[in-house]
């Protein structure tokens, strides 16, 4: 059951070839800027090109390799070639798309489709198959990226693992988007590659080929700088304090009273709809959903215009929260970049026999808060979705436990 949904996780043909089309376009554009002929100069790296990427991925990270006289013309810049060298790869793929938001800054020139992204990065190959590329921050200079041995080391997994590899792969990106919260992909691929190398699994059933991997990640130290990048041995440095590993933690806790089926629902999100009230909406079936960030929503709890404690401290000392409460739900920390633009959406779902017939669940834009009542018995809960170009970067759930009688 486990590996037949994992399937269902990756890139269909269909969207492959969408965005295969779109990268070839581009390709064929600057090979008429730089190249005496039309042929196939791209790169796909990246998640998509080590094999590991799932449905409606996001964004498409593309090396266009550059003749080394490009990188002597710009080179030999005295201030910033690298930035001078993105804008002018911008301005040719302009040309292609009038209509396309396409900025050039930073590292790559990104092209802003409604249903993702393409990263280009120009690059020059160097003799050891790694590439020189741009870095227009702080004055300009020149980086070292190594994907081809990652992709070859990818390939190789999967063959040896007879693509359990890939599988594992696609579940854990789906994890990460269901629960919400940043875990970079190399970084998923490298735990992967390592677990399936330290682990005798030819004999293990898939819930327990499951339960182990997680028992892995639980096991990784949280607070280390940095891990080596299977392949190519590139750091991946440690941006949210190993998130992952306490995530990981919560989720091994599961595999002792679950089912099989339960593990699927409750961590990746398996036939959610199946149990849907009447009107409700789900996140997936609205934007993409590719969490990059983190996000933490919390309620202030108020009655009588007085504010009590903070829900989170409700919900640690497992108290149920009674009627006439005012609760006042808020983003209280996010790592989103303020450069960006975000819309945020709520969902609030009440259940319980009360809220049988008055059922809720629409998806709706509001603000950076919420404001809601206590007038329902039930476990109900409250989620938040921040949404930049139409794609789902972050989110953030809350329970919300009421007992009308018995809460405080």
């Amino acid at each position: 059951m486990i590996i037949n949904y994992a399937k269902t996780l990756q890139r269909s043909k269909e969207e492959s070839e969408k965005w295969q089309a779109r990268i070839t376009r581009i390709n064929n554009k600057l090979c008429d800027e730089y190249y005496p002929e039309r042929e196939n100069h791209t790169i796909i790296v990246g998640s998509v090109g080590r094999g590991t990427a799932v449905s409606n991925t996001s964004d498409y990270d593309v090396i266009f390799k550059l003749p080394y006289s490009v990188f002597k013309k710009f080179d030999s810049y005295e201030s910033n070639g690298q930035s001078q060298l993105l804008q002018e790869i911008r301005n040719i793929i302009m040309d292609l798309h009038p209509k396309t938001d396409i900025k050039g800054d930073g590292q790559v020139v990104s092209i802003e489709y409604k249903d993702g992204v393409i990263e280009l990065v120009p690059g020059f190959e160097q003799t050891d198959g790694s590439y020189k590329y741009p870095d227009s921050k702080d004055g300009g200079s020149w980086k070292i990226t190594k994907p081809i041995p990652e992709i070859e080391e990818s390939n190789k997994q999967s063959k040896n693992s007879t693509q359990y590899f890939n599988y594992l792969c696609y579940l854990i990106r789906q994890w990460k988007n269901y629960m919400g919260f940043s875990f970079k992909g190399l970084l998923i691929d490298t735990l992967i590659a390592k677990y399936l190398d330290e682990e005798t699994y030819a004999n293990k059933t898939e819930l327990k080929l499951l339960e182990d991997c997680f028992v892995f990640f639980s096991k990784e130290n949280k607070e280390q700088a940095f891990w080596y990048a299977l392949g190519s041995n590139q750091k991946i440095y440690n941006r949210d304090e190993g998130l992952f590993v306490t995530k990981a933690k919560k989720i091994v806790k599961k595999f002792e009273d679950c089912t099989e089926e339960e593990i699927l629902k409750e961590v990746f999100g398996y036939k959610q709809s199946e149990s849907k009230s009447a009107n409700e909406e789900f996140i997936e079936d609205k934007f993409i959903v590719d969490i990059q960030y983190n996000l933490i929503i919390d309620c202030d709890v108020f009655q009588d215009g007085f504010r009590g404690m903070k829900l989170s401290k409700y919900i640690n000392s497992k108290f149920r929260l009674g009627r006439g409460k005012t609760l006042n739900f808020s983003v209280v920390s996010t790592n989103i970049p303020t450069n960006l633009s975000i819309k945020y959406f709520w969902k609030v779902r009440n259940v319980g026999r009360e809220a049988v017939g008055k059922e809720r669940g629409q998806i709706f834009l509001g603000e950076f808060s919420l404001t809601e009542h206590t007038n329902f018995n039930g476990n109900h809960y409250v989620e938040c979705y921040a949404v930049h170009e139409d794609i789902v970067i972050a989110r953030s759930k809350i329970k919300v436990p009421i007992d009308v009688v018995k809460g405080i």
